[in-house]
């Protein structure tokens, strides 16, 4: 069945245009949702169906861990070497400052985008204003750091699964596929995205630790729950849905019978985390005068428009782009085609074969909760299709419920052991064609970036005071990865040492010396 729905997806693969291939998968991702949700829908409970499952951790050997984590540092190993790319050289250039001149402001005020204070993620700013005293301007160290919490992340996604009572071929393929799915290149590549990449690994950290409190009722690991995800929101406003993830771990049973625990044992702990996200919701409007974010044109605020558009974004686009999260813009061969459409057999064929169970079921719609949630805060990237994966950072967060998904129905696939070793070794190295192809798009961003302001050192390298650099026909992005879409200002001060008497393509002319020197530069 997988090798004949790969040819029929290779071949499918192989032609059309990159939104042709955003909607081939994006309707595979449909239909495996489609037969999940249907196979998995609630059917009379049997005590045979939760018992063998609900069971404490089978074993604690890393060594599932270690391979996920071996998997991931080797796949994004690649990526440190990398320069900075479009709004990293904005960051630098804030966080360069003293702390009350760059982190007070977003503390007390919050991010400005030129005119109006939209976001609030004074932690994210904070791991960046760190990395700068660490690193200075050396971009190798940003990206060490981006993998870092990506590794992270995979444990405390590992960790969840074992607190949710998985197997353990199961835990081990859910940290694998997360440590190398496709979708999640930008969100680890590009220094900018540091935002998503904290309130993601400290929201899984969060709900994992709630798992393992609801299992043991130690007061130490809710604490620790709570403070992850205080701390996931304030990095980026994505993690305010965490808290529905831990209302939906009502859905899982535990060991001991649900009988047993009065509502206010249940829910109760609940109320804790809604107290905090209420308030953290009260300072944001307290700050802001209202909900902030990107605004349109005419000053609404962009997450309130399009209901009907955010629905198929949400439900369609989100699951599509996370499970077949390819940059169909970068050039690419066979090789990708072949990768993409035999990933997409192994997915369509778990979702047919996996075993059913009250609680593989319950963990079923807990995972697609997970993914559809986290799209909520986002769901203005996905009005329209995204070949180039130009807004895939906003499905980081929602690629854990994807990743938790494919690891149990894994499990209730393959139960030898040989067979479930090589099937996760075909799916890994699938997966691992996919984030190679689409890492070459960064990589040739970031060359070109790192060129241009070569170039101009070369051409001149010690510019007069109050020079005007005027740049001409620099694009927005290259193969769906941004390229000076903002920061080019900033950039060319780096390359001067931060220079703030240079300018590039100033809007207003009217406070700059008429006898400024000018220099003018094409890009080709």
């Amino acid at each position: 069945m997988t090798v004949l729905l790969s040819a029929v997806l290779y071949r499918l693969a192989s032609t059309g245009n990159p939104v042709w291939h955003v909607t081939l998968f994006q309707d595979t991702a449909l239909i495996f949702l489609v037969v999940t949700l249907f196979r998995h829908l609630p059917r009379p409970r049997h005590a045979a169906d939760v018992a063998p499952n609900c069971s404490e951790p089978e074993s604690k050997s890393p060594v599932g861990l270690l391979v996920a984590l071996v998997a991931g540092a080797l796949t994004y190993s690649g990526t440190v070497p990398f320069f900075f790319i479009c709004d990293d050289f904005d960051h630098l250039n804030l966080i360069r400052h003293p702390f009350m001149q760059s982190m007070w402001p977003q503390i007390t005020k919050g991010q400005l985008d030129g005119s109006t204070f939209i976001f609030y993620r004074p932690l994210g700013f904070l791991s960046l204003f760190l990395d700068y005293r660490l690193w200075h301007n050396w971009a190798a160290g940003y990206h060490l750091t981006n993998l870092l919490l990506h590794l992270l992340c995979v444990a405390g996604l590992y960790f969840l699964c074992k607190q949710l009572g998985l197997r353990n071929e199961s835990c081990t393929v859910a940290a694998l596929v997360f440590a190398v799915l496709p979708v999640n290149v930008q969100a680890v590549t590009w220094i900018a995205c540091r935002f998503d990449q904290m309130a993601t690994t400290l929201g899984v950290w969060s709900v994992a630790f709630a798992a393992r409190f609801r299992r043991t009722r130690q007061l130490t690991c809710y604490c620790v729950a709570l403070l992850c995800m205080v701390l996931a929101i304030m990095s980026k406003e994505s993690a305010y849905v965490i808290p529905v993830s831990l209302l939906a771990l009502e859905l899982i049973p535990v060991k001991e019978p649900t009988s047993r625990r009065s509502l206010a044992q249940r829910f109760g702990p609940l109320l804790g985390y809604a107290a905090f996200v209420l308030a953290l919701l009260l300072h944001r409007f307290r700050t802001f005068g209202g909900l902030g974010g990107y605004r349109i044109f005419d000053g609404k605020v962009i997450a309130k428009s399009d209901p009907l558009v955010s629905v198929a974004g949400i439900f369609l686009r989100a699951p599509g782009g996370t499970l077949f999260g390819y940059n169909w813009f970068q050039p690419h061969n066979w090789t990708l085609a072949l990768a993409a459409g035999a990933t997409a057999a192994v997915f369509l064929t778990l979702c047919l074969l996996a075993e059913i169970s009250v609680f593989s079921s319950r963990i079923v719609w807990f995972s697609l909760l997970w993914v559809f949630v986290a799209a909520v805060p986002v769901h203005f990237y996905l009005w329209d299709p995204d070949p180039g994966l130009t807004y895939s950072r906003a499905l980081y967060l929602g690629s854990i419920g994807a990743s938790i998904l494919v690891g149990l129905l894994f499990g209730q696939t393959f139960r030898g052991r040989r067979v479930s070793f090589a099937w996760t070794l075909a799916l890994t190295v699938f997966l691992f064609v996919g984030v190679q192809h689409n890492l070459k798009a960064w990589r040739f961003v970031s060359g070109v970036s790192r060129a241009v302001l070569a170039h101009l050192d070369q051409k001149v390298p010690d510019p007069p005071p109050s020079a005007i650099f005027y740049i001409n026909g620099t694009p927005d992005a290259e193969y769906g990865v941004p390229f000076f879409h903002v920061g080019l200002e900033n950039a060319v001060r780096f390359n001067y040492s931060w220079r703030t008497d240079i300018h590039v393509n100033p809007q207003d002319t009217s406070e700059l010396d008429a006898r400024s020197p000018v220099f003018v530069f094409s890009f080709r």
